[in-house]
């Protein structure tokens, strides 16, 4: 007979794909936000007891024990005076590079119709997924895609909503005028996923420890809820079941969405814009030398006679700041020795702003952004803009498709919800999100559509050359049509080679070598 597991052991439970990543979520979640919970984010301490931060403190600047600052949290500039990494620390802005990406390739994919087909009763949880009125629109916009495509993956909980304070159900009349028959979303991040037993298939999970944050009389208080096929326990902090609810969905209503996963591991996902990531905490470190070398070479060092220095280190100066200069009255002549201005070399500062550019490209293309006046602000040619444009249809439509796959998932998982363990019946769960995105500009599909027109009436030599260069051209024009459409438009130019090569209207050039060694 198996003995249950305490509580107490239960609450300290941790999954080792979960001890190996927390720190990464959390992290990816910081560089999403930005701003101060990017400054101030803690990820651990190093060997000398202070805390490790997305801004990398140099040897030099480890202060001396005895000289360590207050209590964690403070503001930062309240030692920026006499400390050069907390100087760093407090004036450099915080990039907000993956936020901007996100933002970006949302804005493009939700700029089209999402179509969304499925039972009455799904739809009408599509109108008011979280209780509250937010549409599946406004939910997937602002709070699931971007937490999903940031951290590669999310769990999403699926449950009734609460029994309000005093009232007692006793029919089914009850339920319905409560509207406890309702669905109600909501998410949980990763690092609240403490551990979870996963079934044989690693799509479903048989039982998890959730952190919930409660608030309560004297503030956040933390709680451990377990879910089971059969309902939930929450416990409190140090271990006190504190209540159990039933349910009757017949497994655990939560589901792991996933962007991508990362190949050694069974319930973790794989973010794509991780390398956006390194980039900006790099971006932000080099920023910071630049304020700080900006900042301490601003003024030129005076340089000038020793005698005029005080034990102190001072130079004495007039009334009206003036500077006098010492008088040498040897050899029977009076000289004055002049002060001089060392101004400090730049060198190394250009080659770190240099460095900054060159970030700001890799960021743009690891994110696909399009630059319009071209790499490095040099002059794109026509093909360099298909190539961009396509690059970028292709991974806008990578995306589209992890979020449409995503929202299935939830919508079944919804409709087993609504449907007490049972799917709804009715019209089958349809989520389409668009392939094309119009990239190209009004001048651009002019352009192009005019050039390729040139091309099409040249044509007609090499039917078959000159074909498949044809249709991968108009590939690349089209971007994001269906195999339908594509096999209609090279139904179209085969005809147009077909009929001008039959007709013999152009002439085959002749070409003679007369000198074989130039081959």
């Amino acid at each position: 007979m198996i003995r249950p597991t305490p509580s107490s052991e239960l609450i300290r439970r941790r999954h080792p794909e979960w001890q190996e990543h927390h720190l990464r979520w959390r992290w990816m979640l910081d560089s999403l936000e930005g701003g101060q919970r990017y400054r101030q984010a803690i990820y651990g301490y190093d060997g000398r007891g202070l805390p490790v931060r997305n801004l990398v403190r140099h040897k030099r600047e480890y202060p001396d024990p005895r000289d360590i600052a207050g209590p964690q949290g403070e503001d930062p500039a309240a030692t920026a005076t006499d400390d050069d990494y907390e100087l760093r620390r407090s004036r450099t802005p915080v990039p907000t590079f993956v936020a901007e990406s996100v933002e970006t390739h949302l804005a493009r994919i939700y700029a089209r119709e999402v179509r969304r087909d499925g039972p009455e009763g799904l739809v009408a949880w599509w109108a008011d997924v979280d209780g509250t009125g937010t549409t599946i629109d406004d939910w997937m916009t602002e709070s699931i895609a971007p937490l999903l495509l940031t951290l590669g993956q999310l769990d999403v909980l699926m449950d009734r909503p609460p029994v309000p304070d005093g009232e007692c159900i006793e029919t089914r009349a009850d339920v319905e005028r409560l509207g406890l028959d309702r669905c109600v979303a909501t998410y949980i991040l990763p690092e609240d996923m403490l551990w979870w037993r996963l079934d044989e298939s690693g799509r479903r999970y048989e039982e998890c420890l959730v952190l919930e944050a409660v608030e309560g009389p004297g503030g956040v208080e933390l709680r451990y809820r377990h879910w089971t096929a059969g309902g939930s326990t929450l416990y409190g902090p140090d271990g006190t079941p504190m209540g159990s609810t039933p349910h009757p969905f017949g497994r655990v209503p939560i589901v792991r969405v996933f962007d991508a996963r990362k190949p050694r591991c069974r319930n973790i996902g794989q973010s794509r814009y991780e390398g956006v990531a390194e980039r900006q905490r790099e971006y932000y470190n080099r920023d910071s030398e630049l304020i700080l070398s900006d900042t301490t070479q601003a003024h030129p060092l005076l340089q000038g006679p020793e005698d005029y220095v005080q034990a102190d280190g001072t130079i004495p100066v007039g009334p009206s700041w003036l500077l006098p200069k010492k008088k040498n009255t040897q050899g029977g002549s009076a000289t004055y020795e002049g002060f001089s201005v060392v101004d400090f070399p730049k060198h190394g500062a250009e080659s770190i702003r240099q460095n900054k550019a060159d970030l700001r490209v890799d960021i743009d293309r690891d994110a696909a952004l399009v630059q319009p006046a071209g790499r490095g602000g040099a002059a794109q040619s026509g093909v360099a803009k298909l190539v961009d444009h396509a690059d970028g249809n292709n991974r806008l439509a990578k995306v589209a498709k992890a979020l449409g796959r995503a929202e299935r998932s939830m919508a079944a998982l919804a409709a087993a919800v609504l449907g007490e363990g049972t799917p709804i019946p009715g019209v089958p769960i349809e989520v389409n999100y668009p392939a094309d995105f119009d990239l190209f500009t009004a001048m651009d599909v002019a352009e192009a559509s005019s050039e390729f027109q040139t091309l099409l009436a040249k044509a007609g030599t090499l039917p078959t050359v000159e074909g498949h260069m044809l249709q991968r051209l108009m590939r690349l024009c089209l971007p994001g049509l269906s195999d339908t459409q594509y096999a209609a438009c090279d139904a179209e130019i085969e005809a147009v080679l077909a009929a001008r090569a039959s007709a013999g209207t152009v002439e085959v050039p002749k070409v003679t070598i007369t000198d074989t060694h130039r081959w």
